[in-house]
């Protein structure tokens, strides 16, 4: 077998990144995308944040954040909460909605992983793991 290019792996990795999200996306009751679960969830993990913290925690761009947190807004998931003590200071928090939404893709996600990843041995899962740190950790420290 040859050594795959550079091109191959890149393109093998987003068409597997590709084929999860829409995968799983397509089985949710409700249009999200996966950046906006992922702030959800860290919405519901911080209990209580300003849009800078999810900025900073995700490595997401301020306009992204925005952008998202706009999107949750409107459709019901996240609120908005302002300082008593500084009336410019927002802090956003899950509604129920939000939560029931964390609750279904979780539940999703759990029978998405089974089903697809059970074509891995445990061993083997491990294994991908560590291998994609050991590259995220590469990427990062690269830079």
């Amino acid at each position: 077998m040859n050594k795959p290019t550079f091109y191959e792996l890149i393109n093998m990795v987003e068409q597997v990144n590709n084929a999860n999200i829409i995968q799983f996306t397509e089985g949710l009751t409700k249009p999200i995308g996966i950046s906006s679960l992922i702030v959800l969830s860290e919405i519901r993990k911080l209990e209580q944040c300003q849009p800078v913290e999810l900025s900073n925690k995700l490595g997401y761009s301020k306009s992204s954040i925005s952008i998202i947190t706009k999107k949750l807004l409107d459709a019901g998931y996240i609120e908005n909460t302002f300082d008593p003590h500084d009336r410019r200071k927002i802090y956003l928090s899950l509604t129920s909605a939000g939560n029931d939404m964390l609750r279904e893709a979780e539940y999703l996600g759990q029978q998405y992983y089974e089903n697809i990843y059970s074509v891995l041995t445990d061993e083997e899962l491990l294994q991908y793991i560590e291998i994609q740190k050991k590259l995220l950790n590469k990427l990062k420290g690269s830079k």
